[in-house]
């Protein structure tokens, strides 16, 4: 297979699951998660069945995918533009900061994601998986900016971790205040407890 082919066959499996993932957010918005057959989402990708389990392994699965769909990629991007100088827990805080300015498009999928995985186990299992998968990225992303002689994969889970507990519960409390307004105050807040500790000053 030549390479034309290959990076062919690579955007229709990313346009098969985006479109079958955004089904499913679809869906789900309008019927909520138990109302939503597997059935449901093929008919409205234009996908059969084995295509979709070629994917995902349910329903819950793709509609994780779909209400992150992007974000993971857009925060790799912005850590990656930070200034070669921040540190890996400066850069990685100011990451999310500068994002937040995306919140008006976000809060949406933010809302269904937080009271679908409060409903539902399987989504909130899924929802716990994806969290891993964006601490391995980010700490994959944060190596060159680790000091000589850390201990490199400790060290980027660690600091990672912080953060996106951090972002966790900034958003929560987002979200519970009813975002009505950019949550970037709150994740300001956040970072700062978080530095306080690391630094031995909670």
């Amino acid at each position: 297979m030549d390479a034309d082919s290959g990076s062919l066959r690579r955007r229709k499996k990313r346009r098969t699951f985006t479109t079958a993932s955004r089904a499913a957010v679809e869906l789900v918005a309008e019927r909520g998660i138990q109302a939503v057959k597997v059935d449901d989402i093929c008919e409205r990708a234009g996908i059969s069945r084995s295509t979709f389990f070629r994917y995902f392994d349910s329903k819950e699965s793709c509609f994780v995918a779909g209400v992150n769909q992007g974000r993971l990629d857009a925060v790799v991007a912005a850590l990656k533009a930070r200034p070669a100088s921040e540190d890996a827990f400066t850069a990685l805080c100011g990451t999310f900061l500068s994002l937040s300015g995306d919140w008006r498009r976000q809060r949406g999928f933010l809302h269904l994601e937080a009271r679908i995985r409060a409903e539902d186990p399987a989504v909130q299992a899924h929802a716990s998986a994806q969290y891993l998968a964006w601490e391995n990225a980010l700490a994959d992303a944060l190596h060159p900016r680790l000091p000589d002689g850390a201990d490199g994969g400790f060290a980027r889970r660690l600091v990672a971790g912080i953060v996106l507990c951090a972002v966790r519960l900034a958003t929560e409390q987002w979200l519970k205040d009813g975002v009505g307004s950019s949550p970037e105050e709150k994740f300001a807040h956040a970072f700062a407890e978080a530095r306080a500790l690391l630094v031995g000053g909670g």
